[in-house]
C-alpha cells in the first residue's frame, strides 16, 4: 500500500484539516468554549447553578491575586507557544506509514492462535478468532492505550507538580503563578508560567502519546478529553449531575482544596485519577478539609506547610472573605 494513500479507516475526522493539526487546535477550541460557558454561568449568577458554586462570588473577587483579563492573556500566550511548538513538531516529523488494518487484524489472529494453543484452549477460541481479533484491534487495544496514556500523564504530572511545591525556589518563581487563583475558575485552568506549561502539559503530552502508542485519532480524543477535564476541574462548580464530577475523584472540589493554603501540600494529582496521592499519603478528602476549616476557620493552614510558600498567609487571611463554605454541603460554617 502506498504510504500516502488514504483508506476510509484513515480518512481525517474533518476533511479540510489533517488529524495532526486537529489534535493541536481542538483542545484550544474546547478550552474556550467550555470555560466560556462556566464564565457566563458565574458572571450572571444563574440561580439554578448558584447552589452548586464551591466558592462565593465575593471570594472569587477578593481572594484571587490576578485579574481575569491577565489570566486570559496569560492563557493565550501559553497556548500560542504550545501550538507553535506543536506545528513545528508536526512539520518536522517524518511521514507516517499508515497501517493496513486487515494485515494488523491477521497478525492479531495469529498471535491469538499462538498463545491459546500454548495454554491448550485454541479449540475453544478457533470458531471466534476472527471476531475476537477484530474487536481487539478496533476496540480493546485502543481503550487499553487510552488508559495507559491517562496513567502516564497522571504519573508525570503528579511528580512534577509535587516537586514544584516541595521546592521553595520552583514554587516561588514558577508554580506560584497558578496559585494566584485561590478561588479557581474555568478560564484559569491553564494559567501557568510558560516553563510550567511546557514541562507539565507539552512534555507530559508527548510522553503520554509516545509511550502509550496512541494513534493520531486516539491522540485527538485524548487531548480533547484531558482539556475538557482540566477546565471542568477548575470550574468552581460541583454539579451533581455532571458525570465528570461523579466518575472522577479528581474533580472540582478536590482541586479547589489544593488551591487553598491548607491544601497546598495535598491533592497533587492531575488531571484524571488520585491513586498517586493515596499511595504517597498526600490525599486530602473534602470531609477532612471541612474539619480543618471548622477547627481553625480563621486560618485553615496546616502546621507543616512550606513557610516559603506560605510566608504571606496572614496577609492573605486579612483579605479573605468571612463567608466560608463546607466543601461538601456548601452550608455556611463560619
Amino acid at each position: 500500500m502506498d504510504k500516502n494513500s488514504t483508506t476510509p479507516q484513515h480518512a481525517p475526522f474533518i476533511p479540510i484539516i489533517s488529524d495532526k493539526h486537529l489534535s493541536l487546535l481542538l483542545p484550544i477550541i474546547i478550552y474556550w468554549v467550555y470555560s466560556g460557558m462556566y464564565h457566563l454561568i458565574s458572571k450572571y449568577q444563574v440561580p439554578f447553578f448558584e447552589k452548586y458554586r464551591i466558592r462565593s462570588l465575593e471570594e472569587t473577587e477578593t481572594r484571587n491575586k490576578v485579574s481575569t483579563s491577565e489570566v486570559i492573556k496569560g492563557v493565550i500566550v501559553q497556548q500560542l507557544l504550545q501550538t507553535v511548538l506543536g506545528f513545528i513538531a508536526v512539520a518536522t516529523e517524518e511521514e507516517q506509514v499508515l497501517p493496513d488494518d486487515n494485515l494488523e487484524i491477521l497478525g492479531l489472529s495469529q498471535t491469538l492462535e499462538t498463545y491459546t494453543t500454548r495454554f491448550g484452549i485454541w479449540h475453544y477460541v478457533k470458531p471466534h478468532k476472527q471476531i475476537m481479533a477484530e474487536y481487539s484491534y478496533w476496540y480493546l487495544i485502543p481503550v487499553v492505550k487510552f488508559f495507559l496514556a491517562m496513567f502516564l500523564l497522571d504519573t508525570w504530572q503528579y511528580f512534577m507538580h509535587r516537586l514544584f511545591h516541595q521546592s521553595a525556589f520552583l514554587y516561588r518563581h514558577i508554580h506560584s503563578r497558578h496559585h494566584r487563583l485561590y478561588a479557581p475558575y474555568a478560564f484559569g485552568a491553564l494559567y501557568n508560567h510558560p516553563i510550567e506549561g511546557f514541562l507539565f502539559d507539552s512534555l507530559g503530552a508527548v510522553i503520554a502519546f509516545t509511550l502509550s502508542g496512541l494513534s493520531v485519532k486516539g491522540a485527538i480524543v485524548f487531548f480533547a478529553f484531558s482539556t475538557f477535564k482540566t477546565v471542568d476541574d477548575h470550574s468552581g462548580y460541583d454539579i451533581p449531575f455532571n458525570p465528570i464530577q461523579r466518575i472522577f475523584g479528581n474533580n472540582a472540589i478536590y482541586h479547589d482544596i489544593h488551591h487553598q493554603t491548607y491544601g497546598l501540600k495535598k491533592n497533587f494529582s492531575q488531571p484524571f485519577f488520585t491513586f498517586w496521592d493515596r499511595i504517597f499519603g498526600t490525599y486530602l478528602p473534602s470531609h477532612e478539609a471541612s474539619k480543618i476549616l471548622k477547627e481553625n476557620p480563621s486560618r485553615g493552614i496546616a502546621e507543616d506547610d512550606d513557610p516559603q510558600a506560605l510566608k504571606k498567609s496572614k496577609t492573605m487571611e486579612s483579605r479573605t472573605s468571612t463567608k466560608r463554605y463546607n466543601l461538601r454541603s456548601r452550608k455556611n460554617i463560619s
